[in-house]
């Protein structure tokens, strides 16, 4: 059943153990990222999913994306209260940098320790499907042009460039360093974030998109590291697609997540 916004759509069977909140990747339509919340609503567990507007991931700038992340969070506050969910544990789970944006929101402007610290206290754990992957200028304007015919392509795809290029000289110009364009502020929050519960990260060598070993890196710092304390576990495919484990890894994919959702 749908929520008062259609941006959000939560699905709760009835005596749901928890909650599942998706971010889709970008590109996902509503039926893609529902096949998904599907697997979990049939176990017994309730899901609220959304997909970013590609609008809002490839902006260059935060205030979009901050607003759509409060939104879902709102959401998910609602969720819990209207289905009698707020004994039981939150999950958050990203796909994709589309999904992982989201993430990188919440870490940014602290929304879980601040105006949402009951989620925050209530999250159980994060699941990290194909993300967060490394960005760069190249693989974004990859990303942007996925679907697209090869005439749209190329406009896009300049556009996209022009705009980074914008992005990169102004900071330059105000940091001396390309530290302050959004796929470094990316990776620094998903890398530094604060640790919600464990952590769950599901990727594959074959996944042009997301490079495995910087998930690897990743990971391991976050595990090790002597101040966030993560707890971390993970599944790495030889072969696998993009937000496509579901499909190409299917019985090992499932069995990770309900193991880490503690379902028997």
């Amino acid at each position: 059943m749908g929520g008062d916004d259609a941006r959000f759509t939560c699905d709760a069977p009835a005596g749901a153990s928890a909650l599942v909140v998706v971010g889709g990747w970008h590109g996902a339509r509503d039926k893609n990222v529902k096949k998904y919340t599907e697997e979990f609503d049939a176990w017994g567990v309730a899901t609220l999913r959304t997909t970013m507007p590609g609008h809002l991931t490839f902006s260059p700038v935060n205030a979009g994306r901050r607003q759509y992340t409060r939104d879902l969070l709102i959401a998910t506050r609602k969720a819990r209260q209207t289905h009698g969910l707020t004994d039981k544990p939150l999950y958050l789970m990203f796909m994709s940098n589309g999904g992982c944006w989201l993430w990188e929101s919440m870490q940014a402007d602290g929304m879980l320790d601040g105006e949402f610290a009951d989620l925050g206290r209530a999250c159980a754990g994060i699941i990290f499907d194909s993300s967060p992957a490394f960005m760069t200028f190249a693989n974004g304007a990859k990303v942007l042009g996925l679907g697209m015919n090869p005439v749209a392509r190329v406009a896009v795809t300049g556009t996209f460039f022009a705009a980074a290029a914008a992005m990169g000289a102004y900071s330059l110009l105000t940091t001396g360093s390309l530290d302050a364009t959004p796929p470094k502020m990316f990776w620094r929050a998903v890398r530094n974030a604060k640790s919600y519960g464990a952590e769950l990260y599901l990727f594959s060598d074959s996944d042009p998109l997301c490079d495995a070993n910087k998930v690897q890196a990743l990971l391991t710092e976050r595990r090790d590291s002597g101040t966030i304390h993560a707890k971390v576990s993970f599944k790495r495919w030889k072969e696998s697609r993009h937000c496509a484990h579901l499909v190409d890894q299917r019985d090992e994919y499932v069995a990770e997540l309900r193991q880490f959702l503690r379902l028997k």
